[in-house]
């Protein structure tokens, strides 16, 4: 350690030389990461993170596997790495009053007591969205929908069938509801029609689900005036992980409903309580693999053939995959002529020092601690070059990622929406959950942005130099001490 720090100084030039190209290699890797991470964040809020999944219909491109079958597969096919689903009911929660009670009125059933008119209100008012995380869905990763309070439902909550819902602020004041409350879901009302709700009675304890608000949410839009039904509401979308509309459609109570046989009773179902996904993607870890696949899932004998189809966004026509496309060609171009100026630069170190190193071999020094000594001073020097290249890094990413954030933005937006101004929107609310104050918190921006990129250069930079320290074993192996002593540094 003390030999290769003394030469380190001792050669002050070729030391600074080494260092500035370690440097200007790390720190490019750095800043190309950060850009690509940006692109990669700035396209998913337009198109969302399903991109290169696998649809799952049936011939009719219409969904047909139950979310158990689902899940099951993903436990048993290695090339499956998630499922992703999405459920929709109209639904009942007895004690709470949904958002327009009193506005949204329908004809009156035959023989309903209705005081007022020849109209009621309806009973269903809320759409009922099961999903395994809300981060699927386009309301959020568009910005239109954000937490004022809470979280959202994640795939952890939906793996531990957590009885966690998530409901607007309007929801939540009109209701007087705040976080931690709980809220029964009439599970009849998932499956039965408004009139067989009313006649059956959606209020029974026997029939209820509990779950607990667990997130508050603000959507963008008000959409009230655009809607003739109550759940079409924005602010009457209730959001619970799928995990437990599965538990729901298996309960005694529903099973018992559903298989009874007797008229009028079996009838009230209007779809299978087994819960089949509106939308049900897989993610696959090996795209080569999707027909293997479905010729498996086709062998286990479902009534209709299952087809997968690749989900594809517009995301080709996105200003931000094109730049994180170019990016990282950049980026690959750019390790790829560091490396190799690096290895040059290593190289005409060497045979400079050619003499030194015989003269070491000469004295008895074993070959492979020259070697080491010699790349030690490498790995110094570029251990130097990481730190010095992740401090401005950091310094820097806080001045960067805003800019290139709304630069992205404005894009998307003129790529969107042709012939609008996108300059309006640029120093908005981009994503509905202030994107702009976000890239304004180093916190943030260190773990989500800086940390990655770092670990990314050093990644870069070991690669580097492992391949040069067996390059420098090599060479010194081939030095020939006598011949090499008398030769010129």
């Amino acid at each position: 350690m003390r030999y290769a720090v003394r030469n380190i100084f001792r050669l002050k030039g070729r030391s600074f030389l080494t260092f500035a190209i370690a440097f200007a290699v790390l720190f490019l890797s750095m800043f190309g990461a950060l850009t690509v991470r940006l692109c990669e964040d700035n396209r998913q809020r337009f198109y969302g993170p399903l991109d290169g999944s696998v649809h799952v219909t049936d011939q009719d491109l219409n969904p047909v596997l139950t979310y158990d079958a689902a899940a099951a597969m993903a436990e048993d096919a290695d090339v499956i790495t998630g499922v992703s689903a999405v459920k929709e009911y109209v639904g009942v929660l007895p004690e709470v009053e949904y958002v327009g009670f009193g506005s949204f009125t329908r004809d009156r059933f035959a023989g309903e007591d209705v005081p007022l008119g020849e109209e009621a209100n309806y009973v269903k008012g809320y759409q009922v969205v099961g999903v395994t995380s809300m981060e699927i869905l386009e309301e959020v990763y568009s910005g239109d929908l954000t937490m004022t309070e809470g979280t959202m439902i994640t795939e952890e909550n939906n793996a531990a069938h957590h009885n966690k819902i998530v409901i607007s602020e309007e929801l939540a004041q009109a209701n007087g509801l705040s976080l931690g409350d709980t809220v029964s879901l009439s599970m009849l009302s998932l499956y039965a029609s408004e009139y067989n709700t009313v006649a059956y009675g959606y209020g029974n304890e026997k029939d209820a689900f509990v779950y607990i608000v667990g997130g508050i949410y603000r959507h963008r839009t008000d959409n009230f005036a655009g809607v003739s039904e109550p759940w079409l509401l924005n602010a009457n979308h209730v959001y619970v992980p799928i995990t437990t509309l599965v538990d729901a459609a298996n309960s005694e109570r529903i099973q018992e409903r559903y298989h009874s046989g007797i008229p009028g009773t079996a009838d009230v179902f209007e779809e299978n309580p087994c819960v089949i996904p509106d939308a049900l993607y897989f993610h696959l870890s090996d795209r080569d693999a999707v027909q293997t696949l479905a010729d498996e899932i086709n062998q286990i004998g479902f009534r209709d053939t299952v087809l997968l189809t690749e989900y594809v966004s517009d995301a080709a026509s996105s200003p931000s995959a094109r730049l994180s496309e170019i990016v990282s060609i950049l980026l690959a171009g750019v390790i790829g002529v560091g490396a190799a100026v690096f290895f040059f630069s290593v190289l005409f170190n060497m045979k400079a020092r050619h003499r030194e190193l015989a003269v070491l071999v000469a004295l008895g020094k074993k070959r492979s601690a020259v070697a080491s000594s010699f790349s030690l001073e490498l790995l110094l020097l570029t251990a130097a070059a990481l730190l010095a290249a992740g401090g401005i890094f950091a310094g820097l990413v806080s001045l960067c990622a805003g800019p290139l954030t709304s630069y992205l933005y404005s894009a998307e937006l003129s790529a969107k929406f042709r012939g609008e101004s996108a300059d309006l929107f640029l120093f908005g609310d981009p994503t509905g959950e202030s994107a702009a104050v976000r890239m304004e918190d180093f916190g943030f921006l260190f773990g989500e942005y800086a940390v990655p990129s770092f670990l990314f250069a050093l990644a870069a930079g070991a690669l580097i130099m492992a391949v040069l320290y067996f390059f420098i074993g090599a060479y010194v192996r081939r030095i020939n001490a006598l011949s090499g002593v008398g030769g010129k540094e």
